[in-house]
């Protein structure tokens, strides 16, 4: 059974996405999902599709398992990427939800932790990201080997002194000072030419921008589908003052 319209949990991952793209016919956009948002959704209307993407945690209890199931077994079509939509998927997609996209894959593939999507953003309606993924950061330093900025090692080197690092430091400047530390200055002033690209590189946005252009809940789902393209290097979200993925 196909769907017509989607339930869409989405924050910062959709920031400076086209807005024909979040308010097209069939989409009904809702804040990053806590703890509860599901469950409210599933009670109140016939089953339809979800599209989890964002979510928030520490300030409030994150979206939780039990819910998904329950809408899965309500009838509706669970999809998850993104963010914490990606996490979800990647635990409970031998249970029946959705997976959608590179990080998805990424995550199912590495068993990385949660933190790798997680950052820091400002309040709706914008919810404007004030740090950056692990995973785009990732998906950024292959992008400097690739393009011969940074040795393999050296890209290796400088995700994995950001893997260390609070979520909330994982920022451009950080990047960028340590691409210096572990690859010299010259390194860095050309990674910092190469920052007109993050836009295109990251790839949690980059998901959830096929997933809408595709109107992917229109299509019959399957547990494991992903996005078309290849995984580069691997995969919100928190207002400032809270956490999120």
């Amino acid at each position: 059974m196909t769907q017509t319209t989607v339930d869409l949990f989405v924050g910062p991952t959709a920031h400076r996405l086209p807005e024909s793209l979040l308010h097209q016919e069939g989409v009904r956009r809702h804040p990053p999902a806590r703890r509860g948002s599901i469950a409210r959704l599933i009670e109140s209307q016939p089953p339809a599709a979800i599209a989890l993407v964002d979510g928030r945690y520490d300030d409030v209890p994150a979206v939780g398992h039990r819910e998904l199931l329950d809408a899965l077994g309500a009838g509706w079509q669970v999809t998850g990427l993104g963010s914490i939509g990606a996490l979800r998927a990647a635990e409970l997609h031998s249970l029946g939800m959705t997976g959608y996209g590179r990080v998805f894959e990424h995550l199912l593939a590495t068993g990385a932790p949660d933190d790798e999507v997680a950052l820091l953003h400002g309040p709706a309606p914008d919810y404007r990201p004030l740090s950056e993924a692990l995973v785009d950061l990732r998906a950024l330093a292959h992008h400097l080997a690739h393009s011969g900025v940074l040795e393999d090692d050296e890209a290796t080197a400088v995700i994995k002194d950001l893997a260390r690092r609070w979520f909330g430091d994982r920022t451009v400047p950080t990047f960028l000072d340590t691409v210096s530390v572990v690859a010299g200055s010259t390194a860095a002033s050309a990674a910092r030419a190469h920052l007109h690209r993050l836009p295109e590189i990251r790839i949690k946005s980059g998901d959830l921008r096929d997933y809408l252009t595709e109107g992917s809940w229109t299509r019959p789902p399957t547990p494991a589908r992903s996005s078309p393209h290849t995984a580069e290097a691997g995969p919100s979200s928190t207002p400032a003052t809270t956490r999120g993925a």
